[in-house]
Parts: structure tokens; C-alpha cells; sequence
């Protein structure tokens, strides 16, 4: 059967097609992990009171499980769900884009201060890949 594109051209067989039940479990479980942490992080940050956003708490959560044992099964699960997430990640960002240039007048008064903290926010970002770049590199050669 030639495919469309489409999910009403798709047969029932190719829907229940062995294996492809599975892809989806797992990519599902993926995506069931990232939000459990994700609340698990906003749980934290209700309890504690931190002033930074749950989801980032959930998220350092997420990776300092990476650097533990359960590393590689952890991988193997959330990296579809996260692929996918990052594939369509510029689509998340466009209600953000919308709002800012919709409170553009506020945003106006203070140009030179947002500016800058771009700028600064920009080089810190830059240096710390850089660096963190280097240093995988220097441990991918010695291995």
C-alpha cells in the first residue's frame, strides 16, 4: 500500500504491525518519564519554596539520575520521547514570541538592560558549551 502521509490511508494492518506497538509503548513511557519529573520538580519547588520554576528542578533531577547505574535503560527510554520533544521545539517557543512582542511597550523602557542581560546570557551560554565541549573532547581521546 503506498503511503500518504496520513493516518486515514493506513491500514489495520500496518496499525497493528508487531513491533510497532511497542515503539509507541516506549515512546509513551519516555514521555511519562519526562513529565513525572517535570512534576515531581514542581512538587519540590511547591515544598521547599525555591524561586526557581519546578520543571527545571525536575530536570536537574532527571540528570543527575543520568550519572547513576540506570543511565543506559534511561536512555534507551526517554531518548524517542525527547528527540520528538526537541524536533517540535520551535513551536513550543512561539506563544513566548507572541507575548513578548505583544508587551513590546513595556518592554521598550528597559531596551538597554534587556540587552544586555541577553548579551551576558548569550556569552555565558557560549563559554560554558565551549567548555564543556573541550572537555568531552579530551575524554572522548583518552578513551
Amino acid at each position: 500500500m503506498q503511503r500518504h502521509g496520513c493516518w486515514q490511508n493506513a491500514s489495520v494492518d500496518e496499525a497493528t504491525e508487531p513491533g510497532r506497538g511497542a515503539v509507541l509503548a516506549r515512546w509513551l513511557l519516555g514521555v511519562g518519564i519526562l513529565v513525572a519529573f517535570a512534576a515531581l520538580g514542581n512538587v519540590v519547588q511547591h515544598l521547599v519554596g525555591l524561586p526557581i520554576p519546578g520543571s527545571t528542578i525536575g530536570m536537574i533531577a532527571l540528570l543527575a539520575l543520568l550519572a547513576t547505574p540506570v543511565r543506559r535503560w534511561l536512555l534507551r527510554t526517554v531518548s524517542p520521547a525527547a528527540d520528538s520533544l526537541v524536533a517540535v521545539l520551535p513551536l513550543l517557543l512561539v506563544p513566548l514570541a507572541v507575548g513578548i512582542v505583544g508587551s513590546f511597550g513595556p518592554l521598550a523602557e528597559h531596551a538597554l538592560a534587556l540587552a544586555a542581560a541577553l548579551v551576558v546570557g548569550w556569552l555565558v551560554t557560549f563559554l560554558t558549551a565551549a567548555f564543556v565541549a573541550d572537555l568531552l573532547m579530551r575524554r572522548t581521546r583518552r578513551s
